[in-house]
């Protein structure tokens, strides 16, 4: 096993969160490797940057305007040096002690290529962020590759690790969103594992306005035409704030989350549909 572990950290605004996120990284138990740390700061203003650089870490600064999610991490990647590459999201705290550990423990199979990790809300999560996680990092692990079928994975780059000589035959591809799931398709794609690994932990949640979290699901939707070559067209916004709303109605009303404030969450579903008109006729 090798003898560094990098970890790469995506930060924007975390003076709350980097502090305690390498305080846990470096009192994982059990590790007989050195651990490195690279932070790369998309422009931050509140104090982040004043904190990362009181740390025994390597600092890169990007402006905002430059930011996107795989050129961050790429680049982080590349001042790295570990064989294996932890990638977190500043604001995601691993629940356990033997967290490390355990992820990189699945690297001992030569054809893993990646491994991610239950998440858990934070207490404060809103409803929707809560059904969110527990739709897509359910209770049981799994193997993805090629031989077994892959239709539910969420391979998440809020918390996973990666083998560098898979990501140096394909770094992230420049996409508005979900480049961490096209690169695990890719991995399976030839011939590689994703694990997926329950028991391992971490604790992340969006805190988000209507806009924000729907702007989160329409870069989603965008890295979607580009795999699919679709073009973004009114008629096709359209159809996705409708289905947005519809679904929506349809889970407050159903799930016991929302029980108490049903008015409230229907409400913000007619905002979420509204503002995939409005980022349509968004001009950046």
């Amino acid at each position: 096993m090798t003898k560094t572990i990098s970890c790469v950290i995506r930060t924007y605004n975390e003076a709350k969160w980097i502090g305690r996120l390498i305080d846990t990284l470096r009192s994982q138990s059990n590790v007989s490797f050195d651990i490195e740390i690279v932070v790369v700061d998309s422009g931050s203003t509140d104090g982040t940057v004043d904190i990362v650089k009181n740390l025994d870490v390597k600092l890169m600064e990007i402006q905002k305007a430059e930011f996107n999610y795989s050129r961050a991490l790429n680049l982080g990647i590349e001042k790295s040096t570990g064989d294996l590459i932890v990638i977190l999201s500043a604001h995601s705290i691993p629940r356990e002690n033997s967290w490390l550990q355990r992820i990189i423990a699945h690297f001992e199979d030569e054809m893993v290529a990646g491994v991610y990790c239950r998440q858990f809300p934070w207490p404060d999560a809103d409803p929707y962020e809560v059904l969110r996680i527990e739709n897509a990092f359910r209770e049981t692990s799994r193997i993805f590759s090629k031989e077994a079928t892959h239709t539910n994975m969420s391979f998440s780059n809020v918390a996973s690790c990666i083998r560098r000589s898979v990501w140096e035959k394909h770094p992230f591809v420049i996409l508005p969103a979900a480049e961490d799931r096209e690169w695990a398709q890719w991995a399976i794609e030839n011939g590689y594992k994703i694990v997926y690994d329950a028991q391992a932990s971490v604790y992340h949640s969006h805190m988000e306005t209507c806009q924000q979290a729907t702007r989160r699901m329409i870069e989603l939707e965008k890295a979607a035409d580009i795999r699919l070559l679709r073009k973004r067209t009114l008629f096709l916004t359209m159809k996705q704030s409708l289905s947005s709303l519809i679904r929506g109605i349809v889970i407050v009303h159903s799930s016991a989350h929302f029980k108490g404030n049903r008015v409230r969450y229907s409400a913000k579903c007619i905002l979420y549909s509204f503002w995939y008109l409005v980022d349509f006729y968004r001009k950046d």
